[in-house]
């Protein structure tokens, strides 16, 4: 595959993701990831993706409207590192808090594509 092509392929998957918590599909969400991608919260806590997947479902993660601002990837053989910065909590009636974050994500080609291993959130852009 040419570079082009993985980078679309990555950015793809990075969109995916931000769609799938803006409108809490699970699926859509859960199949950007490997089964063993961990989400490392702002707290430090690293969470296992069906973890994550079940708090959702659960509506103990909801996520108002998601709004990309800019993101860098970098790509080395098999593997990718892409950081995003991302504003969530922004709601149309201005209830409520929109949150500044930056999102570092880690990619590992697999046989099912170019797949998220880590995703790791922290506070501010």
């Amino acid at each position: 595959m040419s570079e082009a092509t993985d980078r679309a392929e990555i950015e793809a998957n990075w969109a995916a993701p931000l769609e799938g918590m803006d409108q809490a599909d699970t699926e859509l969400l859960a199949s950007q990831f490997t089964p063993d991608a961990r989400l490392v919260h702002m707290t430090g806590y690293s969470q296992p993706l069906d973890e994550w997947m079940a708090g959702i479902r659960r509506r103990e993660f909801v996520y108002h409207r998601l709004e990309e601002h800019s993101h860098t990837l970098t790509i080395g053989g098999d593997t990718a590192r892409l950081v995003g910065r991302i504003t969530t909590g922004i709601t149309d009636d201005g209830s409520g808090q929109a949150w500044p974050l930056t999102c570092e994500q880690s990619y590992r080609r697999t046989d099912d594509g170019w797949l998220c291993t880590r995703s790791k959130v922290g506070f501010g852009h």
